[in-house]
């Protein structure tokens, strides 16, 4: 069962009151996806945001720096409360990177579109998480183009 608690632990709903995460809670369900398995695949419509609860899950992108010259770019995701597949709260809502588990992985999944719909009833909470969101994403940004030039840097 997801508590307020297991979902004040994820960044975007941190802020809430308890209140306002009771509303999210009939959003949500839980998951399970062995080592190995795909939770979602870049491009993908994004549908459901997902929270870590256990388990060591790495984001790939692919980053093409010109027409010809794509490269692969993983970012490892292992922190309870993590978000992924926050392109579901975000138009066009199409995923920018495909989830792999490293490890057999706990998710709570949420309901993007009743979670949108909730968002823009409730203007705090709204608010709120598409702050905290911003954080994220931009979090996200940065691990990337640390990644992307460390792989530069190395070939040098």
């Amino acid at each position: 069962m997801v508590t307020v608690d297991a979902l004040k632990a994820c960044p975007l709903f941190s802020e809430l009151e308890d209140e306002a995460v009771q509303k999210i809670i009939p959003l949500c369900r839980e998951e399970r996806h062995p080592k190995g398995a795909v939770i979602f695949t870049e491009g993908s419509k994004a549908d459901t945001l997902f929270l870590l609860a256990k388990g060591e899950v790495t984001l790939r992108y692919e980053i093409c720096p010109q027409p010809d010259a794509c490269q692969d770019t993983t970012i490892p995701v292992e922190t309870a409360g993590a978000v992924i597949g926050w392109s579901s709260l975000v138009k066009p809502r199409r995923l920018t990177a495909s989830a792999h588990c490293l490890s057999d992985v706990q998710l709570i999944a949420i309901d993007g579109e009743a979670l949108n719909d909730l968002l823009e009833r409730d203007s705090h909470i709204g608010f709120v998480v598409m702050k905290q969101l911003a954080e994220v994403i931009s979090e996200r940004l940065r691990q990337a183009k640390e990644l992307s030039f460390d792989r530069v840097m190395g070939m040098i």
